[in-house]
């Protein structure tokens, strides 16, 4: 987990939602081709495990990616991921970007995304959701009936 946690103040620990992250990103196509387009992180602590990613490609409709925040944050301190989802730290042109790599149904994309900018937004979700504490809210009674009315 991130050793660089910012202080958590008592206004902080009063919001019930993080607001997104709306930022410019790269899709590489080729090693000399990088496609600009939108793109939003969005952290809800009701569901506070995942962290939901929508990608805006040009003339192209929205596609919504759901990654775990551990993996997320994992991801912009070293390689990690295996199978869909695979995210590892990098230098480009002089700036510390995540390369994100997503992968479905055989057919995969490289996106280039602002390591600093990721990075803060991420460490100021742990504020509101710390980590380890990510089940403490859980209704565990609740959960297990809905399960069983559902079998």
């Amino acid at each position: 987990m991130p050793d660089k946690q910012p202080e958590i103040s008592a206004d902080q620990l009063a919001v019930d939602h993080i607001s997104s992250l709306p930022m410019r990103i790269h899709r590489i196509l080729w090693s000399s081709i990088r496609l600009p387009m939108r793109a939003v992180f969005h952290y809800d602590p009701d569901d506070p495990l995942t962290v939901s990613v929508c990608l805006h490609p040009p003339e192209s409709p929205a596609v919504t990616w759901v990654i775990s925040r551990d993996l997320l944050y994992e991801g912009t301190q070293g390689p990690t991921g295996i199978g869909d989802v695979r995210l590892w730290p990098s230098l480009t042109y002089a700036r510390s970007v995540v390369y994100m790599r997503l992968e479905s149904r055989g057919m995969a994309a490289l996106f280039e995304v602002s390591l600093p900018h990721l990075e803060g937004w991420l460490l100021s979700t742990f504020n509101v959701v710390p980590p380890g504490t990510e089940l403490d809210r859980t209704n565990w009674d609740l959960l297990v009936e809905r399960l069983l009315d559902d079998a």
